[in-house]
């Protein structure tokens, strides 16, 4: 590892984590905004506001402590954690996209065949 590409790892992997939180702010307010969600679905997305972020900085520590150490070429795999947990959360914040889209859904439906939607 060369010190040059730590840098330019740290940098990305701090920029990567600025986006992700850019991200989640804004995916986890149009989510949690509907009044629909459990307490949990809440907490996790408010967990995920700062967590995500937080692991591009665990990554970017690793790898300046794993260079200063003398890790070998192994040590880039670091960069692949932040990118799991943000597909982790893709994969959970489209599937709460559709869940509340199915309750809209089927609210609106129940309204509509009332008669108190009108």
């Amino acid at each position: 590892m060369t010190w040059g590409w730590v840098v330019v790892g740290t940098l990305a992997q701090l920029m990567l984590g600025l986006f992700l939180f850019m991200l989640v702010v804004f995916s986890a307010s149009s989510m949690d905004g509907v009044g629909k969600l459990a307490r949990v679905h809440s907490k996790i997305l408010a967990l995920s506001l700062f967590g995500l972020p937080a692991t591009c900085v665990v990554s970017a520590g690793m790898l300046i402590h794993l260079y200063r150490t003398g890790g070998g070429p192994s040590s880039w795999w670091w960069h692949a954690v932040p990118l799991a947990a943000a597909a982790v959360y893709f994969v959970y914040a489209i599937s709460l996209g559709k869940r509340i889209e199915a309750l809209r859904e089927k609210e609106a439906g129940s309204r509509n065949s009332t008669g108190k939607g009108k």
